[in-house]
């Protein structure tokens, strides 16, 4: 390896009258050592560098000769021998002279070549190696031209300290709204009066002293979202100040760039005012949001959130945030939200809390979120709301509870009223007077209607407590449905009624609350159909799923209603239905207990053409 440090080489180089460099061969060019005529000749074509080195040489030069000086260097290296190369350093402060590089390899036994020795010569140029240069010249001012005049962005050279324009495209004269006449070789303050009321609205300092003072600290200057009123329009503009220095490292013009971001301040100032209109909406409605990033596995609160769950910090562990969920309620949570990320949709729960761990101290929240995903497709983040509802529920249980408790007191009068129309008809048979035995037809009739409403108040009740169970036993799913049709043609012999489909579907449910399900969308398909029509049952089997539906030919449902159809106490509201009684508790009885057997009901209609009402129910092989 070359000794460097050897006073003898620090000797021979410092007495050289030529300029000499020794650099490595890998990296090419790499300078490691230079005499003083090689610093002195770079000072003199390159001006005051802070650094000395052979990469000088290649900026000086054409895109052609910087190939020939590549391909050069690894000639000698490959080949361990001299090789001269002539190059013409164009854009140095000598352009009437062109320089002879001799490249000497620094041989180590068989070692590969680690050190190249290159001496410099400076040699006359004849007059047509001088019309070369000028060509190239002129070929490097209009390529730069070119750039400058079909660069997408607004762009101008600014001159010395008076700032006089010295070139300007096309772009930045149309935001001016000026001719090149009107400012070329003009200074801005002279060119563009309306500099003064731009100059109030940057803060700190006034523009033009900012840019003049880039001559004085050579430092570039970036002011973000300025605002310019021109003839041509208004908006906001991003505005880079790059200075220029000369040879001698001095700075003596500014290139100026400047961007239109009008649409994404606008764009910003929308996105700001929409998050503070929601912040308004969250605060009015007490509600608090939250984030879950899914990486880190933390969970952050906003302050309302952080309020409502009674927490001394804002963030906390997934773990940590599971472990305040109730035990009955984790599992639900939990399942939702999996599926929602399953899906890709929102989300909306209500679940308990135990307040500082102690499971008798508990609050009553609603959250509603959904997830945020990368370019890969991966869940990120979970973000959403949560609001203290523990104050309505506790309204909610106790309506319930009085629901009821009048349910089952309403019971009693009602069996009892039951027994004794029943008694009244036995005794009426035994005569031939029919009109009393017609009216208490009627009134059975009407009892029976009440006994239903009766029971499906107190199936609500249930069902909002968690208190209703399901039997569950295995059964054929046909013979229920021809029992259950069987019974309403009884009640309902202004309606035909019709089983088809398969014989026998067994499948693990609660018989009775089924049955509910059945005799209500009976129920409801003659009550909006007309006398006489046909009601068609039909049950079938699709992917492990035994499918019931019950078709009518009546009413219809609009579509605007469908979405709600199973909603708590919701009626379709129409003149045809003001005449037909209920409450609204019979779909979303049948739609809680379809639920909780895994299972699901919907509905098909066409308004003024009757409607279908499906569910289905895994069978007992699905279970």
């Amino acid at each position: 390896m070359i000794d460097l440090a050897s006073p003898f080489l620090k000797a021979l180089l410092k007495h050289s009258k030529s300029p000499i460099v020794i650099f490595k061969v890998k990296p090419i060019l790499v300078v490691v050592e230079h005499n003083d005529a090689y610093q002195a000749l770079i000072a003199r074509v390159g001006g005051k560098l802070k650094f000395y080195d052979i990469d000088i040489i290649p900026n000086l030069l054409s895109d052609a000769e910087k190939k020939n000086l590549v391909k050069t260097v690894q000639t000698v290296s490959e080949l361990k021998a001299k090789r001269t190369l002539v190059i013409h350093p164009i854009y140095s402060n000598s352009p009437n002279v062109k320089w002879e590089l001799e490249f000497s390899p620094v041989l180590q036994n068989d070692r590969p070549v680690e050190y190249l020795i290159c001496s410099l010569r400076e040699i006359p140029i004849d007059e047509n190696d001088l019309e070369h240069i000028l060509f190239e010249l002129s070929e490097s001012e209009a390529r730069f031209r070119g750039f400058f005049e079909q660069a997408p962005l607004g762009m101008c050279v600014l001159k010395g300290p008076e700032l006089i324009t010295e070139y300007a495209n096309d772009n930045i004269l149309k935001l001016w709204g000026k001719s090149r006449k009107e400012v070329i070789g003009i200074s801005q303050e002279e060119a563009r009066p309306e500099l003064e009321k731009q100059q109030a609205l940057v803060k700190q300092q006034a523009l033009v002293k900012r840019v003049k003072d880039i001559f004085k600290n050579e430092q570039p200057l970036t002011i973000n979202e300025l605002k310019l009123s021109t003839p041509v329009s208004d908006g906001y503009f991003i505005a880079f100040y790059e200075p220029l220095k000369n040879d001698k490292n001095e700075v003596t013009r500014i290139l100026v760039i400047i961007k239109d971001i009008t649409e994404q301040v606008n764009f910003k100032k929308e996105l700001l005012k929409a998050k503070d209109i929601l912040k308004i909406a969250m605060d009015a409605s007490e509600m608090g949001s939250w984030n879950i990033d899914l990486e880190s596995k933390q969970v952050l609160l906003s302050e309302r959130a952080q309020q409502i769950y009674e927490l001394e910090n804002n963030r906390l562990g997934i773990e940590e945030a599971k472990s305040l969920i109730s035990s009955e309620d984790i599992g639900h949570l939990t399942s939702g939200i999996r599926r929602a990320l399953h899906h890709r949709n929102a989300f909306n729960i209500e679940y308990q809390i135990n307040l500082n761990g102690i499971s008798a101290k508990r609050k009553w929240l609603r959250t509603a979120g959904k997830a945020y995903y990368n370019e890969e497709g991966k869940a990120v983040y979970i973000a959403g709301a949560v609001l203290d509802i523990t104050e309505h529920k506790q309204d909610e249980i106790r309506k319930n509870d009085f629901i009821g408790m009048v349910s089952h007191e309403l019971k009693t009068p009602l069996t009892s009223l039951s027994a004794y129309v029943q008694l009244l008809q036995y005794k009426f048979k035994e005569t031939d007077n029919d009109f009393p035995i017609q009216i208490l037809d009627k009134i059975n009739v009407q009892l029976k209607r009440m006994s239903l409403m009766i029971d499906g108040f107190l199936n609500v009740s249930l069902l909002e407590s968690g208190k209703i169970l399901l039997n569950r036993t295995n059964f054929n799913l046909v013979d229920l449905i021809k029992t259950i049709a069987e019974e309403s043609g009884m009640v309902l012999p202004s309606h035909f009624i019709q089983v088809i489909g398969l014989e026998e579907v067994i499948v693990n449910a609660d018989m009775e609350k089924i049955g509910n399900v059945i005799n209500n969308l009976i129920g409801n398909a003659a009550k909006y159909s007309k006398k006489d029509s046909l009601i068609a049952i039909k049950c079938e089997m699709q992917k492990g799923y035994a499918i019931v539906s019950v078709e009518d030919e009546g009413i219809g449902i609009r579509e605007n209603d469908m979405p709600r159809l199973f909603d708590r106490f919701y009626r379709v509201e129409s003149p045809d239905t003001k005449t037909i009684a209920g409450f609204g508790v019979g779909l979303y009885i049948c739609a809680e207990i379809i639920e909780r057997h895994q299972g699901k009901i919907w509905a098909k209609s066409k308004f003024g053409e009757g409607s279908t009402f499906y569910f289905s129910l895994p069978t007992s092989n699905n279970q």
